[in-house]
């Protein structure tokens, strides 16, 4: 049985740095796949790739990942009264290093964005609302049981009980990530919050250090943490991410299935977030 190559930027960014060679089924049709965000108070960025299948048989013709990222799709935005295209660009900060960002359409709590993907006589379509910013109200950190140079963070919130809300927590730690990473297991439905809402901060997951992985921080590191409201889709998205981390399966090859999606004609995920950033410098906030 084939499975699918299923891109987001934050699963490329795992791929050991080997020459890897692929069985490609010449019947096969790609698919598109989207990784677009637009944050409030920011433009919209947008990845857009092919998805391409698997086969157990290795022998096959290389698949380079430059042929993974689609360079000349036509990626619009429209905020329901403007419109905008959407400009490519390399980007090494991502793998593969191309997106499409865009600068004059603005995130707003609240406004509903829309996304239009043109490519190869495909038309992929998705909306999305900027949920309200929620701010965190204060941050705590706590050394690690094991290791007295190694912390972890704690961020506390206000969560509307008159509202069903859901929240995701990306993190940057300075002079080592070059952009926000999925902090592990950094997603939550409201319903498991109590009166003092907080949510664990643990480093982002990466294959790539697999065997050293920690979910807490240095000492010496200074965090940015993003805090985000999310609509209900992109909790879904991010929560089947995590599924697939936690179980150890390969998220290149998901065995369960596909990440969910809200990408009418392809997969993948277009999110609104209504973000608060906070700066966490670990030896300041230990003491």
């Amino acid at each position: 049985m084939k499975r699918i190559l299923y891109h987001t930027a934050a699963v490329l960014l795992l791929l050991p740095s080997c020459t890897v060679k692929w069985e490609i089924d010449d019947n096969f049709e790609p698919q598109i796949a989207i990784e677009g965000w637009i944050d409030s108070g920011k433009p919209a960025k947008v990845i857009v790739s092919q998805m391409l299948p698997y086969g157990s048989d290795t022998e096959g013709g290389a698949l380079d990942m430059k042929n993974i990222p689609v360079k000349w799709a036509t990626v619009s935005l429209s905020d329901g009264e403007n419109e905008e295209i959407l400009v490519g660009q390399i980007d090494t900060n991502y793998i593969p290093p191309y997106i499409y960002t865009g600068s004059s359409i603005i995130g707003q709590p609240g406004r509903t964005y829309t996304l239009t993907v043109k490519y190869s006589g495909k038309t992929l379509v998705s909306s999305t609302t900027v949920p309200d910013n929620v701010p965190v109200e204060r941050v705590e950190t706590e050394k690690s049981p094991s290791c007295d140079t190694l912390y972890g963070i704690r961020i506390y919130f206000k969560d509307n009980p008159d509202e069903k809300n859901w929240y995701k927590v990306f993190t940057q730690v300075k002079n080592t990530d070059k952009r926000y990473f999925s902090a592990f297991m950094g997603d939550i439905s409201d319903e498991v919050l109590g009166e003092d809402a907080f949510i664990t901060v643990n480093r982002a997951f990466r294959h790539t250090r697999y065997n050293r992985y920690t979910p807490y921080f240095n000492e010496s590191d200074t965090v940015y943490v993003k805090f985000a409201q999310v609509p209900e889709s992109g909790f879904e998205f991010w929560s089947s991410y995590e599924n697939e981390v936690t179980n150890g399966a390969n998220i290149l090859f998901p065995n369960t299935g596909n990440l969910k999606s809200n990408i009418d004609g392809g997969r993948g995920i277009w999110c609104g977030y209504g973000v608060d950033i906070v700066e966490v410098k670990i030896k300041d906030a230990g003491d």
